[in-house]
C-alpha cells in the first residue's frame, strides 16, 4: 500500500517536472521566435517609432507577456513611453523616474537606467522594489518584471520593460535571450541612424556639383588650381564652359592681390583645422564686374603622396553687401544734406583728439546753429527749409579746408572740427570766411531769396588737455548758448568757451555789467498779523552822475543774457542784505525776499547758476521767492512745468506775477508747481475809479484758496484801496499804501517802526463797498447751503448790522439815502430767507440781488462824488 502511494507521488512529481520543462521549453521557443522576427523587423525598419512599436507587439504575441513597453527619461528624469503593447492601461497615469532621490525612481526602471544593467524581479509580490506599484501589478495579472537597458550610438538610450504573468521565469537562458533582444534593438537603432546618414550623404553627393544656389569648386594645393566646378559656379562667374575655370589658377577670379592673399591664409587654416568660413569675399567675374560671396571650405580626404584639396562652397551675397554698404553709409550720413551725422561725428572726433594729442597741434570743436531758421520754415514751408539746409551744407564743405570736418546733428545744428590752424588768428580767419559764405542770400525754388544768420560756440582743444569728446561738445554747446544770448549786441557770430562774448553794449548794458546796480525793497504786509513778512527786491541802475534809472527805462534795452545777469546780481545782493536784516531786525529774522526771474532764464545754464548761488550762501532757500511773470506763452507749455519743478527743487518758493493778464495761464494754474500768485496791478491801481474790480479780486482770492497758494495783491497805492482789501481779508498786500520801495538803510529803519493799519472797520465808502460784497457773499453761501444756521431776527434787525454804524461813522446817519437803501436790503434779505425756509427748492434770490445792487450802486455814486471833491483839497499819490 505504501509502495503504491509512493509510486503515485513520484509519478505526479515526474509529471510536474515534465510540465515545467515543457513550459520552459515553450517559453524559450517563444523568445527565440521573437528574436528572429525582431531581426526581420530591424532589417525592414525605416524609422525608430515603427521599429519600437513592432518589437513591443511581437513580444506580447510570442511570449506569455502581459505588457511590453520601451521608454526614456525626459530632461526632468520622468520616463516617457516611446512604444507599448499588451495591457497598456497599466501605464495610464503611472509616473516612473530615473532619479534616485524620488520614491518612483527606486523601481526596476530607475535602477536599470542609473546602473546601466538588466534588473529582474522574479516575484512581484515579494519584491521591495514594487511596493509602490503592487496594487497595479495584481490588477493586471503581472507576476514578474524584467528591465533591460537599450544602447544607441554606444550610450544608454532607453529601457525595455517585460511583464510576464508567471513568477520565477527568468532563468539564465531566458535572461540571455532578453539581453540579446535589448542588444538587437540597439543594433536596429544604430542601423537606422547609419541608413539616414548614408542617405543624406548620397543626396549631398548627388547635388554637390549641380547646386542651383551655391557655386562649388575643388581647389588643389599648394598650386591653388581649380580642378572641378558645378554649373552654378560657371553662372556666377559668367563662364561659357568648364575650360574657362577648370585648370585655371584661382588668382584670376580674385579682385586684387590682397583678397588672393586673404583667401590663401583662410585655405591654410582649413587645411590645418578641417573646415572654415569666410564672409563677404570680393570676386572678379570674367566680364570684370565685382561680386561678393560667403565662402565655406572643407578639407577633402587625402591619399598618401597626393596633393591636398579643399572643396569651396560660394554663396553669392552681392545684394546683401550692397545693402550693408548703403545702410552703413546711411548710418553715418545725414540723408538730407549728405553730411556726416552724429554717429560719424563721434568716431571722427575721437580720431581728431588722438591726432591733436599725438601731433601736438590744436583742435577746435565748433557747434553751429542758424538764428532765423524757424522763421524760414514757418514763412516758406519745410521744403524751403530743407533747401536752405542743403545749400548751407554745400557752402560749409566748400568754405572749409580738406583737413576740416563738418557734420549735421539734426535740425539746424552742425558741428565743425577744425585742425592744425596754429594761431588763434588763423582760426578767426577761417570762421570769418565761413560766415561770409554761409550768410550769403539763398535763392529758393519759388524764386524768393532768404538769408540766415549764424551763432557758433567754439571750444579749443590742446594736447595738454585730457578732455573726452562729450566734454568738448558740451563746452562748445555752452559757448553757443552764450553766443545766442548776445545775438543782438555781439560783435561776431561766435563765442569762445570760457571767454566773454565781445559785444556792442548800450548805455544801460554798460551800467549793468559795470556793476552800477542798486536794489530797493518794497515791504509786503500780512493782513492777518498786520506785520511786514517779506519784501520784493526791485532793481535800479545808477550812472556816474548819480542818475537813477527805473526798470521801465532800462529793461527794454536789455537782452536775455543781460536780464539773467540782472537777476543774478539782484539775488546775490538780496541774500547779502537779508543777513543784515536778520542782524538788525531781531524780532522776526524770517523775513523773505522775492526776486524777479524771467522765463528765458529757466534753462540748464540759468538753473545751474542759481543752484550754485544758493548752495554757497547761508540763507535758507525757502526764504527766497522767484517771481515768474505771466506774459508770453511759456506758462502754457509742458516745458514750464518741468522747469518750475527744477527751480522748486532748489528749495525756493515760486510766485506767478501779474496773474490775470492772461486767461490761459489761469486755466493752467492748477498744474503749475507754484506757492503764490501776485495779482496784476492793473486791477488794483484803478479800484478808486473801478470799484467793480473788487468782484474779480474776490474770484482770484477764492481761486488761490482752492489751489492752496498764497495771494499777494500789488498796486495798493492809496489808503482807500488798502482799507478795501483789508475788508476783503486779502492775505498779503503790497504798494505805496503800505510803503514805497526803499534802499536797505531805509528798510531797516522802516522795520523798526512799521505803519499801523486799521482793519477793524471801513475808513471810506470804498472800504464799506468791499465789506458789503464780502458779507453778502458769506450770507449767500450759508443761505444756499444750510439756511437753518441763520437767525431770521438777525437778518431783519438793521441796527444789529455793523454796516449801520459804519454808514453813520462815514457821514450817512439814519434816514440818509444810503441808510434807507441799507434797510431795504435787510428787509428783502429777511423776506428771501422766509421763502427759502418755506420752499427749500425755491432758490430765487433776484429781489435780494437787486436790493444789494441798488445799495452798492448808491455807495459808488457817493464815493465818486467824495473822490472828486477830495481832488481839490489834497494831492493825489502817484
Amino acid at each position: 500500500m505504501f509502495k503504491s502511494a509512493r509510486n503515485i507521488a513520484e509519478r505526479k512529481a515526474l509529471e510536474m517536472a515534465l510540465q515545467q520543462s515543457l513550459e520552459h521549453q515553450r517559453r524559450l521557443t517563444g523568445f527565440n521566435v521573437l528574436l528572429g522576427d525582431v531581426n526581420q523587423a530591424i532589417a525592414r525598419a525605416e524609422d525608430e517609432t515603427s521599429l519600437l512599436q513592432d518589437i513591443c507587439a511581437l513580444a506580447v504575441r510570442y511570449t506569455n507577456t502581459r505588457l511590453a513597453w520601451i521608454g526614456k527619461p525626459d530632461t526632468q528624469g520622468d520616463f516617457q513611453v516611446l512604444a507599448a503593447a499588451g495591457e497598456t492601461e497599466y501605464l495610464d497615469g503611472i509616473k516612473i523616474s530615473s532619479r534616485v532621490d524620488l520614491l518612483r525612481g527606486k523601481g526596476t526602471t530607475g535602477i536599470s537606467w542609473r546602473e546601466d544593467r538588466p534588473v529582474y524581479v522574479e516575484s512581484v509580490a515579494h519584491s521591495p522594489f514594487m511596493l509602490v506599484w503592487a496594487d497595479r501589478t495584481v490588477q493586471f495579472g503581472i507576476s514578474s518584471i524584467a528591465a533591460l537597458p537599450i544602447h544607441r550610438g554606444g550610450a544608454i538610450w532607453a529601457i525595455l520593460k517585460i511583464y510576464p504573468s508567471e513568477e520565477n521565469v527568468f532563468d539564465d537562458e531566458l535572461r540571455a535571450l532578453l539581453e540579446e533582444l535589448a542588444k538587437d534593438i540597439g543594433f536596429g537603432l544604430d542601423h537606422i541612424d547609419l541608413t539616414i546618414k548614408e542617405r543624406a550623404a548620397s543626396v549631398f553627393n548627388e547635388v554637390l556639383l549641380n547646386s542651383l544656389t551655391a557655386g562649388i569648386n575643388v581647389v588643389r594645393f599648394p598650386d591653388r588650381v581649380i580642378e572641378r566646378v558645378n554649373e552654378r559656379m560657371l553662372e556666377m562667374f559668367g563662364a561659357a564652359s568648364l575650360d574657362d575655370l577648370v585648370k585655371q589658377s584661382v588668382r584670376d577670379i580674385y579682385w586684387d592681390t590682397e583678397t588672393f592673399q586673404m583667401v590663401g591664409e583662410f585655405a591654410n587654416k582649413v587645411l590645418a583645422q578641417g573646415s572654415g568660413l569666410l564672409r563677404d569675399v570680393p570676386y572678379r567675374r570674367l566680364d570684370e564686374t565685382r561680386i561678393y560671396a560667403d565662402v565655406s571650405g572643407q578639407k577633402l580626404p587625402t591619399i598618401a603622396g597626393e596633393p591636398e584639396r579643399i572643396i569651396l562652397t560660394l554663396m553669392e551675397v552681392t545684394e546683401r553687401h550692397q545693402l550693408m554698404e548703403d545702410l552703413s553709409r546711411q548710418s553715418l550720413s545725414d540723408l538730407l544734406t549728405d553730411l556726416p551725422n552724429r554717429r560719424a561725428l563721434d568716431v571722427e572726433l575721437d580720431r581728431a583728439i588722438s591726432r591733436a594729442y599725438r601731433n601736438k597741434k590744436p583742435l577746435a570743436v565748433c557747434m553751429l546753429d542758424l538764428d532765423n531758421f524757424k522763421f524760414i520754415n514757418d514763412t516758406y514751408g519745410h521744403g524751403a527749409g530743407d533747401r536752405v539746409l542743403q545749400v548751407l551744407a554745400k557752402r560749409l564743405r566748400e568754405s572749409l579746408r580738406k583737413t576740416d570736418f563738418v557734420a549735421r546733428l539734426g535740425g539746424d545744428e552742425f558741428v565743425l572740427l577744425l585742425e592744425g590752424f596754429g594761431r588763434l588768428e588763423l582760426l578767426e580767419t577761417i570762421l570769418g570766411k565761413l560766415g561770409e559764405s554761409a550768410c550769403a542770400p539763398i535763392t529758393l525754388e519759388a524764386g524768393q531769396s532768404v538769408s540766415v544768420g549764424l551763432s557758433m560756440g567754439v571750444c579749443p582743444y590742446s594736447s595738454a588737455q585730457v578732455d573726452r569728446s562729450d566734454t568738448l561738445l558740451r563746452q562748445a554747446d555752452q559757448a553757443l548758448y552764450e553766443a545766442k544770448a548776445h545775438k543782438e549786441d555781439r560783435s561776431r557770430f561766435w563765442a569762445l568757451y570760457g571767454q566773454p562774448v565781445p559785444i556792442h553794449r548800450n548805455r544801460y548794458q554798460r551800467l549793468l555789467w559795470a556793476g552800477c546796480l542798486m536794489v530797493f525793497y518794497q515791504p509786503i504786509l500780512d493782513n492777518r498779523s498786520c506785520r511786514i513778512v517779506g519784501v520784493e527786491a526791485l532793481a535800479r541802475l545808477k550812472d556816474e552822475e548819480n542818475h537813477v534809472f527805473s526798470p521801465n527805462e532800462f529793461l527794454p534795452s536789455l537782452n536775455e543774457a543781460d536780464i539773467f545777469e540782472l537777476t543774478r546780481l539782484v539775488l546775490l545782493q538780496s541774500i547779502d542784505d537779508l543777513q543784515h536784516i536778520d542782524v538788525e531786525h531781531g524780532e522776526d529774522p524770517r523775513l523773505w525776499v522775492s526776486v524777479n526771474l524771467d522765463p528765458s532764464s529757466l534753462n540748464d545754464a540759468g538753473l545751474a547758476c542759481l543752484r550754485d548761488i544758493l548752495a554757497k550762501n547761508p540763507i535758507d532757500p525757502h526764504r527766497i521767492a522767484f517771481e515768474i511773470p505771466e506774459y508770453g506763452e511759456f506758462l502754457n507749455t509742458d516745458e514750464a512745468v518741468r522747469r518750475l519743478e527744477e527751480l522748486r527743487a532748489l528749495g525756493t518758493r515760486i510766485a506767478l506775477d501779474d496773474i490775470g493778464s492772461s486767461y490761459s495761464s489761469l486755466l493752467r494754474l492748477k498744474n503749475l508747481p507754484v506757492d503764490a500768485i501776485k495779482l496784476d496791478q492793473g486791477y488794483v491801481r484803478t479800484l478808486t475809479q473801478n470799484p467793480e474790480n473788487l468782484h474779480f479780486i474776490i474770484t482770484i482770492q477764492n481761486l488761490a484758496e482752492d489751489f492752496g497758494v498764497d495771494l499777494v495783491v500789488e498796486g495798493v497805492e492809496s489808503d482807500d484801496i488798502l482799507n478795501a482789501l483789508m475788508m476783503l481779508n486779502v492775505d498779503l498786500v503790497q504798494g505805496y499804501g503800505v510803503s514805497r520801495p526803499m534802499p536797505l538803510k531805509d528798510l531797516l529803519e522802516f522795520l523798526k517802526h512799521p505803519p499801523i493799519v486799521p482793519r477793524q472797520h471801513p475808513t471810506s465808502l470804498l472800504g464799506l463797498y468791499a465789506e458789503l460784497i464780502g458779507q453778502h457773499n458769506v450770507i449767500n453761501k450759508v443761505l444756499r447751503k444750510n439756511p437753518h444756521l441763520v437767525n431770521h431776527a438777525t437778518l431783519a434787525d438793521v441796527s444789529a448790522c455793523p454796516v449801520t454804524k459804519h454808514l453813520s461813522h462815514l457821514g450817512h446817519p439814519e434816514g440818509s439815502p444810503l441808510d434807507i437803501l441799507h434797510r431795504e436790503y435787510h428787509c428783502t434779505l429777511a423776506s428771501g430767507y422766509t421763502q427759502c425756509i418755506a420752499a427749500p427748492k425755491h432758490n430765487d434770490w433776484r429781489e435780494v440781488e437787486e436790493a444789494q445792487s441798488n445799495l452798492l450802486a448808491a455807495i459808488l455814486v457817493e464815493y465818486r462824488l467824495a473822490e472828486e471833491k477830495a481832488i481839490f483839497v489834497r494831492p493825489r499819490k502817484t
